[in-house]
């Protein structure tokens, strides 16, 4: 019997690490993005129509805010009179399923300024976990933007699948158009810039504690009852072995 609830005290933690862990190999989003002065399009239907799409995980590392690329073609434009800027862009965490502050969706919003004229450009996303390498998540359609105008701003939601480990993640924004041949502007979003850490996870794990923490619950009631039981059983049992019983006999 000893044995038995000794097996059923561990089962609740077995219960949490058993399920296997998502192929970290591949990243699995899904995102949709608009003109965030666009109030035809509501962003979270939108989102549950796009199809999931997967993404090797980056294999070297690389630190992009330093990197000869960047500071190669950051602002590079075939026109010479035109130079773009993002004047503002914000990340945002949306939805934790199972309340331990990592998030496994967030909204980004940026805006998209130029000197001169106007200009036809379009965005690509990228997260990083905590160092790691730049692993681009989404591209925007094309979106117009007029020189500094704030109703140009664009904004993306996405949600995070599979891939996405726990931890502190930024974004990289790096916004390119039409009549250039390079990137003409980019931004990271971190803790230092939006004075928040953006703490994230995929929706697998996020959903999948959160189903174990539940059936931890369940279970915990369950092995109360039986350790009630046993002690009974053996309460019961208890005279009838006892040294007393013995001599009487």
């Amino acid at each position: 019997m000893r044995p038995l609830i000794f097996m059923l005290l561990l089962l609740p933690a077995l219960l949490v690490e058993a399920p296997a862990r998502a192929d970290d190999a591949l990243q699995s989003s899904r995102s949709a993005g608009k003109l965030k002065l666009d109030s035809s399009v509501d962003l979270a239907a939108e989102l549950e129509l796009r199809e999931p799409v997967a993404r090797p995980r980056p294999q070297t590392s690389e630190d992009y805010a330093s990197s000869p690329q960047r500071q190669q073609y950051e602002g590079v434009a075939n026109r010479h009179d035109q130079l773009f800027e993002i004047y503002s862009a914000d990340a945002k965490p949306l939805s934790d399923l199972d309340g331990d502050g990592f998030h496994h969706a967030l909204r980004v919003s940026f805006d998209v300024d130029v000197n001169y004229d106007s200009a036809d450009v379009y965005a690509k996303l990228y997260l990083s976990r905590e160092g790691e390498p730049w692993s681009q998540y989404f591209t925007t359609d094309l979106f117009h933007i007029d020189g500094d105008s704030s109703a140009d701003a664009y904004e993306v939601e996405t949600e995070l699948l599979s891939g996405y480990r726990p931890g502190y993640y930024a974004v990289l924004i790096e916004i390119y158009s039409l009549e250039h041949a390079y990137m003409v502007t980019s931004e990271v979003l971190d803790y230092y810039s939006l004075g928040h850490d953006l703490m994230l996870e995929d929706l697998d794990r996020d959903s999948r504690y959160s189903e174990s923490h539940g059936h931890a619950g369940s279970i915990g009631a369950l092995l109360v009852f039986l350790l009630l039981l046993q002690v009974v059983i053996a309460a019961r049992r208890a005279p009838a072995l006892s040294p007393c019983n013995k001599r009487q006999n």
